[in-house]
């Protein structure tokens, strides 16, 4: 979940769950993970051993709780072992084997390609710990969990819980919902399958801000990519900051859900599931414990927001990737179609209804507005415009006055710029299978201002 899914070709990629403890990044296998709650000090074991650090008590059945200061002595731990609050508490399930692991943090789901995984480097002193080196030069730390399991078996017998916690039947597991990574949004909880999630990060900074109101807010960069914002008001959330961000998507693109934490990843019955919430967006109401509800999120209605690219075949796409733009562009109306690189858009603003050309700049250019408490020069490139586009090159800021914004073209998308002359000047279109657009350049302001 720590980076975008590339393309896979022969043996299958293997997800696994990533998580924080102490200073390390571990990954375990999400066949084993069935849950994620928050930590709870342990209960005391009447018979104590070193590899236990006592027992929970979870869905009428008492758990282990292993220590893993005994099973992973090298271990740079933080709170792992501690009796203070904080943290997580990971349900592992291994043939008739279910214990907790405490955790600092939740990463989410990341897919790793089998080649990877073959590259595994063993631990010398830990030998339930691997190493592979991912492809931002980070380094996770592969945990066996079905090793860990079998070990720990003597232990948990010894400790008189072994026949508290056997293997669910497959009629049981049929009757669950697919693991679920649940989070908080201004006091209500939030759900969605975890084989969504990419990442739950620090909300990066936008790159990109639009201000017209739409289920998007804007575009950040997240590990090369663009990541869409969801408004926050699409959850019934407020306008503030979001704390934090889920990246979830799938081979199109990827959407940024904001939250102000994620607390748990988990299994629910089918038969906690009722029937769906008002809004497009949500596709249930998840009951458990706690008084309020979970609203499960409609994973269909969710990626129908990423601004898609046009359906090709596999082999179509890769026969094109290098002919295609890597830059995404919004389309705006100036009399012409023209496509604006995103990545010189600060921010897209709604001007007021009473803005005209006339009265405000008096030419299509000369004109000013003050903006984060700088001048900032406007150039009418439309007729009769209704949005600004803020740009940003060489260090220097401008405003563009366009018609409209008529959509968004993803990265890929669009044919990479091809040089055609008009009226004696030279500029670049770009095109994708239904339409061509002028492409914007800086350089060729004045020649986009009066044409």
């Amino acid at each position: 979940m720590s980076a975008p899914r590339a393309a896979q070709t022969g043996a299958p990629a293997s997800t696994y769950a990533v998580l924080q403890l102490g200073s390390w990044q571990i990954g375990v296998d999400a066949a084993l993970v069935q849950q994620a709650r928050p930590y709870k000090v342990p209960d005391t074991l009447d018979q104590a051993t070193p590899e236990l650090a006592g027992s929970l008590t979870l869905d009428q059945q008492r758990l282990p709780a292993l220590a893993l200061a005994h099973w992973l002595p090298g271990l740079p731990h933080s709170s792992a072992d501690a009796s203070t609050a904080g943290g997580y508490h990971l349900i592992l399930q291994h043939q008739g084997i279910r214990l907790a692991l405490r955790v600092d943090q939740l990463g989410g789901m990341r897919e790793l390609p089998a080649t990877l995984l073959a590259a595994a480097q063993p631990h010398s002193a830990m030998p339930l710990l691997s190493s592979i080196t991912l492809d931002d030069g980070a380094t996770l730390h592969l945990l066996d969990g079905a090793g860990l399991a079998s070990q720990a078996r003597s232990a948990i017998e010894a400790a008189r819980l072994g026949q508290e916690h056997l293997h669910q039947p497959q009629s049981e597991e049929a009757r669950l919902l697919p693991p679920m990574g649940v989070f908080e949004l201004a006091g209500q909880r939030y759900a969605l399958p975890a084989e969504l999630i990419h990442e739950v990060t620090p909300c990066p900074p936008m790159s990109t801000a639009f201000l017209w109101g739409g289920p998007l807010r804007g575009v950040a960069d997240w590990r090369g990519q663009h990541v869409y914002l969801l408004a926050p008001a699409q959850l019934g959330a407020g306008q503030s900051e979001p704390a934090m961000l889920a990246v979830v998507g799938d081979q199109h693109g990827y959407l940024g859900l904001p939250i102000d934490a994620a607390t748990t990843l988990r299994r629910f019955r089918l038969d906690q599931l009722s029937g769906a919430e008002d809004g497009a967006l949500y596709a249930g109401l998840i009951v458990d414990d706690q008084a309020s509800p979970i609203r499960l999120l409609d994973s269909a209605a969710l990626l129908q927001l990423i601004p898609r690219t046009a359906r090709t075949t596999q082999q179509q796409c890769a026969d094109s990737v290098l002919q295609r733009s890597r830059d995404a562009y919004l389309v705006c109306n100036t009399g012409i179609r023209l496509a604006v690189p995103i990545q010189l858009v600060e921010q897209v603003c709604v001007l007021p209804a009473d803005f005209s050309l006339a009265a405000d700049l008096g030419e299509n250019t000369g004109g000013s507005i003050t903006w984060r408490g700088q001048a900032l020069p406007l150039h009418a490139l439309g007729s009769a415009p209704t949005r600004m586009l803020v740009i940003r090159h060489n260090e220097k800021i401008l405003g563009l006055l366009v018609d409209a914004v008529e959509t968004l073209l993803p990265a890929l998308s669009a044919s990479l710029p091809r040089a055609i002359r008009v009226a004696g000047k030279p500029f670049r279109v770009i095109s994708t299978r239904h339409a061509s657009y002028t492409l914007f350049e800086p350089e060729q302001l004045d020649f986009f201002s009066t044409h």
